[in-house]
């Protein structure tokens, strides 16, 4: 059988070359065609890599034909390799490619077809497909790939941002971004990490399922990345009641039965997708900073705005393991003390003895985890008067004692 083979997708100067070598050693098994799309049927393609979107392109082509590809990777984008694999190409030669290596290429591709005597048929207009395809869904980790490049910040034009729209099917592309960190106790038949992050996932899927068109996981080793389309119509996240009673009642079973208590951020809406990387940095902060209401949820769009209460913040965050009283932070702020009291508890749903109390308990968990200080100099450092009260006012925020909470495992996401 003689197999069709489209250069279509290679530059002028590698398709001459290429065209050149087919003739000299497989004219009798390959025919070449020009067209990008054809209505005859296409056996192998080859497609060459010289920009990052291109990428995109591939998987287009993957859509509309089933069949052995062979991708020319430019050397300067090497790096970008292992989207081969998670697309599933059969054959990846770096460019300028070797003879040698590209005959080798090519007949294992011919010794493929013919082991699979692969009959290819034309459906709905362009799109070809091979008698014996199985269903497969839409490449997720392409899509994923995308948006940790939208996240990043790595997509500027508005061709580019079109490409990765195209990934998308309509009206699922993310809006808001939530950033999730978490921990395993270890007190009760206890699981592993890629049990709770399973966990973790098909909760969020479950929970959030007829509620919004699809949910996407990134993993970012210490945290999960969760992104999804609030459809409803809403300008602030924090104001849409189904999504914050879903987030509680996620965060509710999981501690209830699996041991596993997770910590959520939660960024503002972005319905232009070139602006989604904000919604991923307002995430961040969120998680970072004092809730107003739950302990376990946290909405940037709660953070205050006010550039006073902005400002003393910022010095609580600097002096946290000093003496520091409200009247020292409104005097710092150019406030009247009355006027600082009232207008921090309306900004920031604390009142600054919680909210103090707060930071310098974050700032504990990280000593806990990440050090081998003892607990007296913990509590010390970050400003404790006394150790008892170090371990009570911790059990009281956080659930457990400072003891319990080292017997504890930090979730690595993979």
């Amino acid at each position: 059988m003689k197999y069709k083979i489209c250069l279509s997708h290679v530059n002028l100067a590698t398709y001459s070359l290429l065209k050149e070598w087919l003739e000299e050693k497989f004219k009798d098994r390959l025919s070449v065609i020009d067209r990008a799309y054809s209505d005859e049927p296409i056996h192998i393609k080859i497609v060459q890599v010289s920009q990052l979107h291109d990428w995109v392109k591939v998987n287009r082509l993957k859509k509309h034909y089933d069949c052995y590809y062979i991708l020319l990777l430019d050397e300067e984008w090497v790096n970008t390799s292992p989207l081969a694999i998670r697309l599933q190409i059969q054959s990846l030669l770096l460019n300028p490619v070797k003879k040698s290596a590209f005959f080798r290429s090519i007949n294992e591709a011919i010794k493929v077809l013919d082991q699979q005597k692969i009959a290819l048929i034309q459906v709905k207009g362009k799109k070809i497909i091979s008698v014996h395809k199985t269903k497969m869904k839409l490449n997720e980790s392409m899509e994923h790939y995308m948006l940790r490049r939208l996240l990043h910040e790595d997509v500027h034009s508005e061709s580019e941002m079109m490409e990765s729209l195209s990934l998308f099917n309509e009206n699922e592309f993310p809006n808001t971004v939530c950033y999730v960190q978490g921990f395993i106790h270890l007190d009760s038949h206890p699981i592993n990490e890629n049990q709770a992050v399973q966990l973790i996932c098909s909760n969020f899927k479950q929970e959030f399922q007829g509620i919004v068109p699809r949910v996407y996981f990134l993993p970012f080793r210490r945290s999960l990345i969760i992104l999804f389309r609030q459809t409803d119509n809403i300008c602030c996240v924090k104001d849409w009641k189904e999504g914050r009673a879903t987030f509680e009642k996620i965060v509710e079973r999981l501690l209830k039965e699996y041991r596993i208590q997770i910590y959520i951020g939660v960024g503002s809406l972005y319905n232009d997708p070139l602006l989604l990387h904000h919604s991923f940095k307002e995430s961040k902060v969120a998680r970072a900073l004092p809730p107003y209401h739950e302990v376990s949820l946290r909405y940037f769009e709660e953070i205050s705005k006010d550039p006073d209460i902005k400002k003393s913040t910022e010095y609580i965050e600097d002096h946290f393991s000093e003496e520091m009283t409200a009247k020292d932070v409104a005097s710092h702020v150019n406030l009247s003390y009355s006027h600082f009291i009232r207008l921090f508890k309306k900004e920031t749903g604390s009142t600054f003895s919680e909210y103090i109390t707060f930071v310098r308990l974050r700032k504990s968990v990280w000593m806990l985890r990440y050090t081998d200080k003892t607990i007296e100099e913990v509590s010390d450092e970050v400003g404790f008067n006394t150790p008892n009260y170090f371990s009570s006012t911790f059990k009281k925020v956080i659930g457990i004692t400072p003891r319990e909470f080292r017997l504890t495992k930090e979730i690595i996401f993979v």
